[in-house]
């Protein structure tokens, strides 16, 4: 037993190390090739990094209504002009930014320019310069705040402060995915070989959310399977963690909550049925009106479309909208691959990982051949399925809503600003290909401590490589 653990503990170290000196080194050229401004929705991102530095994310937006007839929540932010009206900002798509992940970006001049401009008073947003600084929930922007805070009263020059931005929200997405590595008993190497991908080492090098998106999904699902693998019941402290992942994954994007169905594919002699309702109950309880408070004073949701129209359209035609988001995810995977080699390549990579995790050590103990066994057997397979589906359908209707104008479509669409990062913080779900639910066993143990959950290393057998 000894043996095991110190071979999964070196497997851990080893899959972490690996994980750190590939993400380093792309995050070290993204941070010095690809501008601080040259970025997705940098009017959100950007301006939200400087508004939680400031102490400005709170402040209470006024409302109107735009010419679709959506109610808009306008947040004012003031502060230095060389921050907020940078003219070298550039809004571009993440495949489009790397698609040579060598090249120098030519907007890094033009947003360097800021540090020769002199300072002045300005608020925003105005006509020249928007922003979407309350798209979010603010915590999500707590690493680039601070990053931006600390350069902020360092005296840096502008463009330095906003790389200390960067820099924070890199070391953070770096510490929760060594940390996710470590929880997961299997899928070390599969979990370090995708977040480790160069578009998301350019998302976690950035000042985009999308990087605490991608880190708590992983998190949650890794903290997940390494209660899956325990034969005794998850205790109150465990749950609590569990409780915690699970509200922060609704307050920072909600679509991400789907992820919490996997607890209810636990067996019973881990956690009753009776638990797991109590589970979504307090998760609900505490989700739920916080998020209800700030979404209701403080979320803005853009959109070119309107809401309600679209939303009377959803509720009169229910078929119609679940046939076309359907048909879009069906061919999702045709779009990604006509990007280029931009985004075949990472494909190509997490498909080559997974499917060496999936053909490692794989068996079929006597007596589960039954249709019933295998269902049981692959339960957390069927439910990482139904999860991800839950979560991709939802985006997919976010964006219907907002972003296109469903009254006037066709029954089968193509659902216009899907954007493929969306998805990328379902991919750990991959990794539940190799976790079973645990046997029945006479033998004891001893009782559990809520942090054992991280502390333990669960049993393995035949560790392979990817593992």
């Amino acid at each position: 037993m000894k043996l095991q653990a110190k071979r999964l503990n070196s497997h851990s170290t080893f899959a972490v190390l690996f994980f750190l000196i590939i993400s380093i080194f792309e995050g070290m050229v993204f941070l010095t090739n690809v501008g601080a401004l040259t970025l997705p929705d940098g009017d959100m991102h950007a301006n939200a990094s400087y508004a939680m530095a400031t102490g400005q994310i709170m402040n209470l937006p006024e409302r109107h209504t735009d010419r679709f007839g959506n109610t808009i929540k306008s947040q004012h932010i003031s502060g230095d002009s060389r921050f907020l009206h940078n003219k070298g900002m550039n809004n571009a798509l993440v495949m489009d930014i790397i698609g040579d992940p060598m090249a120098t970006d030519p907007y890094i001049g033009n947003q360097r320019l800021a540090d020769q401009r002199p300072s002045s008073q300005v608020t925003l947003p105005d006509k020249t310069f928007p922003s979407r600084a309350n798209q979010y929930f603010p915590l999500v922007y707590l690493p680039q705040g601070i990053g931006v805070w600390i350069g902020l009263h360092t005296g840096l020059s502008p463009y330095n402060v906003w790389q200390c931005g960067r820099v924070a929200n890199f070391a953070f997405y770096l510490l929760l995915i060594s940390l996710a590595i470590t929880m997961i008993p299997k899928g070390k190497y599969f979990i370090a070989i995708l977040s480790s991908l160069y578009p998301t080492i350019f998302i976690a090098s950035s000042l985009m959310a999308d990087a605490m998106f991608i880190s708590i999904c992983t998190c949650f699902i890794a903290y997940f399977f390494s209660l899956s693998t325990h034969d005794k019941p998850v205790t109150r402290g465990q749950m609590g963690i569990l409780i915690g992942l699970t509200v922060c994954l609704f307050l920072f994007k909600t679509v991400y909550v789907a992820l919490a169905l996997l607890v209810w594919a636990l067996p019973k002699s881990l956690m009753t049925t009776k638990r797991k309702a109590k589970f979504t109950g307090i998760s609900a309880l505490i989700a739920l009106p916080i998020y209800g408070l700030w979404s209701s004073f403080y979320q803005i949701v853009p959109a070119i479309a309107s809401i309600a129209d679209n939303t009377h359209f959803m509720f009169r035609h229910p078929l119609k909208v679940i046939f076309t988001i359907s048909w879009n995810l069906i061919e999702f995977p045709k779009k990604l691959l006509k990007i280029g080699p931009t985004a075949l390549v990472p494909t190509l990579v997490v498909l080559t990982a997974w499917i060496i995790l999936f053909t490692s050590d794989r068996y079929m103990e006597a007596g589960q051949n039954s249709p019933s066994a295998s269902i049981r057997r692959y339960r957390y397979v069927w439910v990482s399925i139904v999860a991800f589906f839950c979560a991709a359908f939802l985006a997919f209707l976010f964006i219907d809503l907002t972003w296109n104008d469903m009254t006037v479509m066709r029954t089968v669409h193509a659902i216009q600003g899907f954007q493929g990062r969306y998805l990328t913080p379902l991919l750990p779900l991959m990794t539940s290909i190799c976790f079973f639910p645990p046997e029945k066993t006479s033998t004891t143990r001893a009782p559990q401590t809520p942090t054992d959950s991280i502390e333990e290393t669960p049993r393995a057998e035949n560790a392979s490589p990817m593992q």
